[in-house]
């Protein structure tokens, strides 16, 4: 099952998440992306990076394109160069998202209390 837009229209057999979303791959580039808006960078850029096989950066930057989440922003020799499409009103809501589940994490986190070993392992 998947969604595709066709014509304009949205057929809703399917998860737009779980497209956008294929992977594990999909949102640690899109974090790197999030994390590094303001210039392009190439695959192999993006794959150390991230810490991704290049062969994985390779194969997920076609969704990602087609999603208008990065575009091609230019060529330098015969490398694509690929850069977050802040124009997208999505991936302004995205970079929103990011920031309060960030947020949400972080009051967990001083709201957490410490266990008696955490103590122990403190003060020690």
């Amino acid at each position: 099952m998947s969604s595709k837009i066709v014509n304009n229209e949205l057929n809703s057999d399917g998860d737009i998440l779980s497209d956008i979303f294929s992977s594990r791959a999909v949102a640690q580039i899109l974090d790197f992306f999030l994390d590094h808006k303001e210039f392009d960078y190439s695959p192999v850029e993006i794959a150390q990076k991230t810490r991704l096989h290049f062969r994985t950066v390779f194969r997920e930057i076609p969704n990602l394109e087609m999603n208008q989440l990065i575009y091609h922003s230019r060529k330098i020799g015969k490398t694509n160069m690929y850069r977050l499409n802040t124009d997208l009103q999505a991936v302004l809501l995205l970079e929103k998202f990011v920031l309060q589940i960030a947020q949400v994490r972080n009051t967990q986190n001083e709201a957490k209390p410490i266990s008696v070993q955490e103590k122990t392992t403190t003060i020690s």
